[in-house]
C-alpha cells in the first residue's frame, strides 16, 4: 500500500481538521477511506440538503420552530417555509417541555444534523 502524505494531499493536516471538526484523526482517515475526500460527513445528502441547500436543523433554527414541526409543513405543504394562511398565536421559539430546554439544548435530540453533508468552504457547489 503506497503511504502518501495528507497534508501535501488535501492541503491541511489530518489532525488540524479532526480538530476544527470536533473528531478524532481516525474518523478524518475514515472519511477518506470510504467517501474519497476529508471533507464529506456522510455518503449522500438529506432530502432538506437536496431541496433547500440545509440540513433540517439549520432550516428549524432559521425558522424558529421544532425540527419536527419544519418536517411536517414540508410533507404537507411542499414547503417547509409555508405559513398558515389563519391569523392565530404560533409557538415559535416556545419551550413547551417540564425541564425548561429549549430543543437545541435537549440531549435526546442529537439525531437532528446541523450540520451539512459537506463541509461548506470544501463544497463543490458553493464554489463561484
Amino acid at each position: 500500500m503506497k503511504r502518501v502524505n495528507f497534508k501535501e494531499k488535501w492541503g491541511v493536516s489530518c489532525n488540524e481538521l479532526a480538530e476544527r471538526e470536533g473528531v478524532t484523526p481516525e474518523a478524518i482517515r475514515m472519511r477518506v477511506k470510504n467517501y474519497g475526500t476529508p471533507f464529506q460527513r456522510r455518503c449522500k445528502e438529506t432530502h432538506f440538503e437536496k431541496k433547500y441547500g440545509k440540513t433540517l436543523g439549520q432550516v428549524a433554527l432559521e425558522l424558529g420552530l421544532h425540527p419536527m414541526t419544519v418536517a411536517r409543513r414540508d410533507r404537507l405543504f411542499g414547503d417547509a417555509y409555508a405559513e398558515s394562511q389563519w391569523k392565530r398565536p404560533t409557538l415559535r421559539g416556545a419551550i413547551l417541555n417540564e425541564r425548561g430546554e429549549h430543543w437545541t439544548e435537549n440531549t435526546k435530540m442529537g439525531y437532528i444534523r446541523s450540520k451539512s453533508t459537506y463541509m461548506d468552504e470544501h463544497h463543490e457547489n458553493n464554489k463561484t
